[in-house]
């Protein structure tokens, strides 16, 4: 009887045991296609970069330092609920204020070595001119507004 009973709980551990590594496997293989994330899905993404104002042989340029790169950087977000918040800092020795022309946003205007942080967002695709509009309207760069697709929304061919 004694015998019986011990075969049993090494069935129960083999078993048992044999479960957790199917059920371990089926876990690994959900989270290596891409269905788990690191954050709340549910939370709207946002991308954060920094512009500085500068002036170089008389002329206002804006440097991309955080998330960008370059002079006068054409700028790229995406449409719909993502926020695109841009820090602009002023490393310049003159007043400056970075306007964004379409999306009718701007920063308040900036004093040698004070910064300001504006929140964009386009529900189309387009693109809109940056200017410096301290003195007059100046053209910096442009900002461009792409529609993506998610990846499990694309269709193999």
């Amino acid at each position: 009887m004694r015998h019986i009973f011990v075969n049993s709980e090494k069935r129960f551990v083999i078993i048992g045991l044999a479960c957790g590594f199917v059920a371990l496997a089926a876990i690994m293989g959900y989270a290596s296609m891409g269905y788990v994330r690191h954050m709340n899905i549910f939370w709207p993404e946002e991308i954060r970069q920094t512009l500085e104002f500068r002036e170089v042989n008389g002329q206002t340029i804006v440097v991309g330092t955080v998330g960008n790169a370059g002079v006068n950087p054409d700028l790229i977000m995406r449409t719909g609920d993502f926020t695109y918040i841009l820090t602009v800092k002023n490393n310049g020795t003159m007043s400056h204020q970075l306007y964004v022309e379409g999306i009718e946003k701007s920063t308040r205007l900036l004093e040698p070595g004070q910064s300001y942080k504006i929140t964009l967002n386009s529900r189309y695709e387009a693109s809109y001119n940056y200017y410096d509009i301290s003195n007059g309207k100046h053209l910096l760069g442009t900002i461009t507004a792409k529609y993506v697709v998610p990846l499990d929304k694309i269709e193999a061919k």
